[in-house]
C-alpha cells in the first residue's frame, strides 16, 4: 500500500535556520509535511513522537555529531531513511555516512531539484521496505492458517465416527483461538440438537435456541461482540460469557449444524480471525457430512443383512420344524394304522422316537421364545442358590441324550461355591453340548468341567471338533450369524443358539467367549458370579473368567 505525500512527514535538521526555511517551504509545495529541528535534542524528540518518514540532517550540529544522531534516530525508529548534508565533503566523510546507513550524502549548497529527487527515492525505498515486511508478515499469516487448516483437516479425516469429530473439532477451536468454551449442533429432524461441548455445561448448551432461518437454512455468521443485546434464545450465555460466535456448518447448499464459541471477556471477532474460523468450520462440515453419510450407509447395509439373516432364520427354523414334525407324524401314522400290528418293542421305539423328536421341538420353540424376549429385553431372571453340582445333576440326563455316538465326560468339584443362577441357565449347556456334538467326529470326548476363577465360577465345555477359525471367534455370538465353511457342511440348528447364551450368561452378570484354532477343537467358556457369602470367603483369587 502506498503513501501520498501529504502523508508522508519529513524531519529537517539544521542549526542554520535560513536553510530550514527554505527548505521546508520547497518540500511543502511538493505536498510534504514538514517538521524542523535545530538541535539533535529536538531531532530526537520530534522522532520519539512518531510519523517521521525521512530527515535530512546535517552532520554538524551544536550538541551531538550528525553520524551519531544517526544512529539514534534508526534505534528509534527503524524504517526512517536519513539523508546526511555537509558543508566540507570528502570521500571518506562520504564512506562513513554510508556506512552508518545513510539513503545519501549532499554536499551543500544542494540543488533543490536534487534534493527533492533524493528525497523522492528514498521515501520510495521506504515504501518498497514496507510493503515487503506487509506482504512477508501476510505470507507468513497465510502459512500458519494453512497449517492450521491442514492439521485440523488431517485430524478430522482420521476418523468417521460423527462425535469423535465433534470432539476434535471443539478441542482444536479452543486450543487454536484461545475460545473459553464452544459447542457444536447437527441437524436432526429439521431441528438442531446439541451433538458436543468443550467447556460450556451441557444444561447451558441445551437452553439455546436458534433463529430457524439462521440455522436450518442461511448460512451467514452470528457475530455479538457483547451478549447484553443478544437474542432472547442466547440470553441464557450472558451470566458467564460476554462475546459468542455462531458458525454454520454448510455442506454444498445444506446447513447440517452450527458450531458456537463463546468468550468470557468481552471479544472483537477481527475479520481475519472470522475468516480462519469459517475455513476451520468448512472443515468440520465436510467431516460432519462424510460421517453422516458413512453412517447412513453402514445402517442401510446393516438393514439388509439383518434382513438377510432374518430370511435366512425364516427358512432354518421351517427346515428345522419340518424334520421333528416329519418324524413325529410318520410314526404317529404307523402306530395308527389298524392293519398293522405292531409288537410291543416296535411300539416302544416309535414312541421313544416320537418323544425324542417332541422335545426337539421344544427346545426350538423355546430357543426362538427366549431370543424374542432377549431381543424385546423382557427376558425374566428369576435367579435362587445352586451348586453347580446339583445343576449338573438336574440336566445330565438330557445332556447324554443328545448324543449316543459321543462320550461325554463330566468333571464338576464337589467343593465350588454356590451361584445365584435362573433355570434358563441349563439352555447354555444344552446348546453348548449340542453345538460340540454336531461339530465333533463320532467316538470323539465332550467333557464338561468347571473351577472357580476369582469370584467367578467358570464353566467349560471342551470338544474334539473342527475348530473355528480366530476371525469368527466374535461373530458367532451376534444374532443370526452362521459360519460358511466347506469342512462344516449344513448342519441342523437355527443358528440362534450362542446368541441365546450370551444373552442368558449376560443377563446373569457373566460372560461367554471361546478358544479354538481351526482344525484343533473348541473350548466354549462361561462365567457366572459367585454367591456373595461364598466369594467373601475366598481370601485370594488370581484373574477373572
Amino acid at each position: 500500500m502506498s503513501m501520498t505525500a501529504a502523508e508522508e512527514t519529513i524531519l529537517l535538521v539544521d542549526d542554520d535556520t535560513s536553510f530550514l526555511k527554505v527548505a521546508a517551504r520547497i518540500l511543502k509545495t511538493k505536498g510534504y509535511t514538514c517538521q524542523l529541528a535545530e538541535t539533535a535534542g529536538e531531532a530526537i524528540t520530534r522522532v520519539q513522537k512518531g510519523n517521521c518518514n525521512l530527515a535530512v540532517l546535517d552532520i554538524n550540529l551544536p550538541d551531538m555529531a550528525g553520524t551519531e544522531l544517526l544512529h539514534k534516530l534508526t534505534d528509534i525508529a527503524p524504517d526512517i531513511i536519513v539523508v546526511m548534508l555537509t558543508g566540507h565533503s570528502s570521500v571518506q566523510n562520504t564512506i562513513n555516512a554510508l556506512n552508518s546507513g545513510a539513503f545519501a550524502y549532499l554536499e551543500k549548497p544542494v540543488d533543490t531539484d536534487y534534493l527533492l529527487s533524493v528525497i523522492t527515492r528514498g521515501l520510495e525505498k521506504q515504501r518498497l521496505v514496507m510493503e515487503n515486511r506487509r506482504l512477508l508478515l501476510e505470507l507468513e499469516e497465510c502459512n500458519r492458517e494453512t497449517g492450521i487448516l491442514l492439521a485440523v483437516s488431517r485430524r478430522l479425516s482420521q476418523s468417521l465416527d460423527i462425535q469423535q469429530i465433534a470432539e476434535a473439532a471443539l478441542e482444536e477451536l479452543v486450543v487454536t483461538f484461545g475460545i473459553h468454551a464452544c459447542h457444536m449442533h447437527l441437524k436432526r429432524k429439521g431441528c438442531m440438537k446439541p451433538f458436543g461441548t468443550y467447556g460450556m455445561p451441557k444444561e447451558l448448551v441445551e437452553q439455546l435456541r436458534f433463529d430457524p432461518e439462521v440455522s436450518l437454512a442461511g448460512s451467514e455468521k452470528i457475530v455479538i461482540d457483547d451478549l447484553d443485546n443478544a437474542a432472547p434464545g442466547l440470553a441464557c450465555l450472558s451470566a458467564a460469557y460476554r462475546s459468542y460466535v455462531v458458525i454454520p456448518l454448510a455442506a454444498g447448499n445444506e446447513v447440517i449444524g452450527l458450531i458456537g464459541m463463546a468468550m468470557r471477556e468481552k471479544h472483537h471477532f477481527a475479520l481475519r480471525e472470522l475468516e480462519l474460523l469459517d475455513g476451520i468450520c468448512r472443515e468440520v462440515a465436510i467431516a460432519a457430512r462424510n460421517a453422516q453419510l458413512y453412517e447412513e450407509a453402514s445402517s442401510a447395509r446393516a438393514l439388509r443383512e439383518l434382513d438377510a439373516m432374518r430370511t435366512e432364520l425364516l427358512a432354518n427354523v421351517s427346515h428345522e420344524l419340518r424334520t421333528p414334525l416329519t418324524a413325529i407324524k410318520g410314526y404317529a401314522s404307523a402306530l395308527l394304522q389298524t392293519d398293522i400290528d405292531f409288537d410291543h418293542e416296535t411300539r416302544g421305539e416309535f414312541l421313544r422316537i416320537i418323544d425324542a423328536e417332541a422335545d426337539t421341538l421344544n427346545r426350538i420353540v423355546e430357543d426362538l421364545l427366549i431370543m424374542s424376549r432377549l431381543d424385546r429385553g423382557v427376558l425374566k431372571i428369576k435367579k435362587r442358590e445352586r451348586h453347580m453340582a446339583e445343576i449338573m445333576a438336574s440336566i445330565k440326563d438330557g445332556l447324554f441324550s443328545l448324543t449316543t455316538k459321543h462320550r461325554l465326560c463330566l468333571a464338576i468339584p464337589s467343593d465350588l461355591p454356590t451361584v445365584e443362577v435362573d433355570d434358563r441357565v441349563s439352555a447354555v449347556f444344552t446348546n453348548l453340548v449340542e453345538n460340540a456334538v454336531k461339530y465333533s467326529p463320532e467316538g470323539s470326548c465332550i467333557t464338561i468341567e468347571s473351577h472357580r476363577n476369582c469370584r467367578n465360577v467358570v464353566v467349560s465345555i471342551k470338544d474334539e471338533g473342527i475348530g473355528i477359525a480366530h476371525e469368527f471367534h466374535e461373530k458367532i455370538f451376534e444374532r443370526f450369524y452362521r459360519v460358511t465353511d466347506a469342512d462344516v457342511g449344513h448342519k441342523r440348528g437355527t443358528g440362534l443358539g450362542l446368541s441365546i447364551c450370551r444373552g442368558i450368561v449376560e443377563a446373569h452378570g457373566g460372560r461367554i467367549w471361546v478358544e479354538s484354532e481351526a482344525g484343533k477343537g473348541s473350548v466354549f467358556s462361561f462365567s457366572l458370579p459367585a454367591s456373595e457369602r461364598k466369594s467373601n470367603e475366598q481370601v485370594a483369587c488370581a484373574g477373572s473368567g
